[in-house]
């Protein structure tokens, strides 16, 4: 969470036939595989943020006839199925309650994750700008930002109650991590309503309980900002979508770096009236480059749940709940999902492959975090940081490190952070084992309040 400044793995050269839940087979490509698939504007945006729900024939950028983006209602629910293609999306689109988006068909292979998916049978929503200054305001700070200014820059999809995204590929293309977004406020593909800002989080969260209502920068400056109504949601569903994959970026840290992607996969914001958002549930999602964290669940998050997720390449922490010092943050489980070179994208100068800050209750089991091999990961960081790693051991020194003290942590009497069941693997070689008594599978901060658990 904490900003320092960019490494997607290389996708494994990859051909043949998966087989998917249903039973149907679906091709994959080996890379650099080139395919022609109809490229579109914008304008499909309309159909989803309005309230009809009709079917609408495209028309390609290069003339002609497309495909068509159906539409049908059952059960209250408006149910999008988008064909092949590449979308353009230029701004956070707002996804209304009781509304699902599903792309042609599952951009993820079962067997392995890393394999990208041939093209000729994929939906893609592709940015067409991205931030590349790290001077822009992006959160908000001491009121330098109008409302409405957020959504021109979070290129994504904003989800509301009872919202579902399926089978969709999403390529960003942001370039740097705006120093604004250091203590990291959003940018996510997927998002839900609530504060511009992340609240307070330059200190402890005791004594911000009466302050959980309203918006906060992190010095804790109060503002307006928000997006959507600012209010919680409940039944959000983001399964099988891959995302920052679609341009060429390298393998090497450098290039990693440069390369084009989103600041966050998903963002659960911290919520205006300290409302909770429950059950969001991420299911098969693949992420290959971000700038911040890869899924970041903050606030009042409540039953939520991430699962069989693949996230690679990050500029920050991979899992993350930062409960900070919302009423009750509790419920939820990081369960078996695979986390591989946190910190990468800026150059390594935070993050682990799994942190909390601030809970109630969370669980993290079944983790498989593949992270720098031991001659690479920067000893010197212990105990309290160094010019690579400022201000502690936050730099690929552990699985997971549980943060209190900052960031607004808090945990009241009677937490449970259960931490049980991963592993710690080196990245360069999967078979050995990161765990040593200088990289433990779990870091804590010292007098913490947090209580974690170790056994399921």
């Amino acid at each position: 969470m904490l900003f320092v400044v960019a490494l997607v793995s290389s996708t494994k050269p990859s051909q043949g036939l998966a087989k998917l839940s249903g039973g149907l087979l679906q091709a994959w490509k080996t890379q650099g595989a080139g395919s022609q698939i109809p490229e579109y504007d914008s304008s499909w945006k309309a159909l989803i943020s309005g309230s009809s729900c009709s079917d609408r024939t495209l028309t390609p950028k290069s003339g002609g006839q497309g495909g068509k983006i159906t539409c049908e209602r059952r059960s209250g629910v408006r149910y999008f199925k988008f064909p092949v293609g590449k979308f353009d999306i230029d701004e956070q689109v707002v996804v209304p309650a009781n509304t699902a988006i599903e792309g042609n068909a599952n951009p993820n292979s079962k067997s392995d994750k890393t394999t990208k998916p041939c093209e000729s049978d994929q939906t893609y929503f592709v940015a067409t700008t991205g931030i590349s200054d790290p001077e822009a305001p992006y959160c908000g700070t001491d009121n330098k930002m109008q409302q409405g200014d957020a959504q021109k820059f979070r290129i994504g999809f904003l989800l509301n109650s009872y919202t579902t995204v399926r089978n969709i590929n999403f390529q960003g293309k942001d370039t740097t991590r705006p120093y604004d977004n250091g203590n990291l406020c959003g940018g996510g593909v997927f998002e839900t309503p609530g504060c511009v800002s992340p609240g307070f989080g330059d200190g402890v969260g005791a004594g911000w309980e009466s302050k959980r209502t309203g918006c906060y920068d992190h010095t804790g400056k109060p503002n307006n900002l928000i997006t959507g109504d600012g209010k919680g949601v409940t039944d959000v569903v983001i399964d099988s979508v891959r995302l920052n994959d679609l341009l060429p970026s390298g393998a090497s840290q450098e290039a990693l770096v440069a390369g084009h992607g989103s600041q966050v996969a998903v963002w659960v914001a911290m919520t205006q009236d300290g409302s909770a958002t429950k059950n969001v549930k991420v299911t098969n999602l693949v992420s290959m480059l971000t700038r911040g964290d890869g899924i970041n669940f903050h606030g009042n998050v409540q039953d939520s749940l991430v699962e069989d997720c693949h996230i690679e390449n990050t500029g920050d922490d991979i899992y993350a709940f930062w409960g900070a010092y919302a009423e009750n943050p509790s419920g939820s489980v990081f369960r078996n999902n695979v986390g591989k070179n946190p910190g990468v994208t800026r150059n390594y100068g935070y993050g682990v492959c799994v942190a909390v800050y601030g809970a109630k209750d969370v669980t993290i089991t079944g983790t498989k975090c593949f992270d720098r091999s031991q001659p690479d990961w920067n000893p010197g960081q212990v105990p309290s940081g160094n010019d690579a790693c400022l201000h502690g051991a936050y730099c690929n020194s552990c699985l997971a490190y549980v943060h209190d003290g900052w960031f607004g942590a808090l945990y009241p009497g009677g937490n449970q952070i259960k931490i049980y069941g991963n592993e710690y693997l080196d990245m360069s070689n999967p078979q050995n084992s990161l765990q040593t008594a200088d990289r433990p599978l779990i870091r804590s901060d010292p007098n913490s309040n947090a209580q974690v658990v170790t056994n399921g």
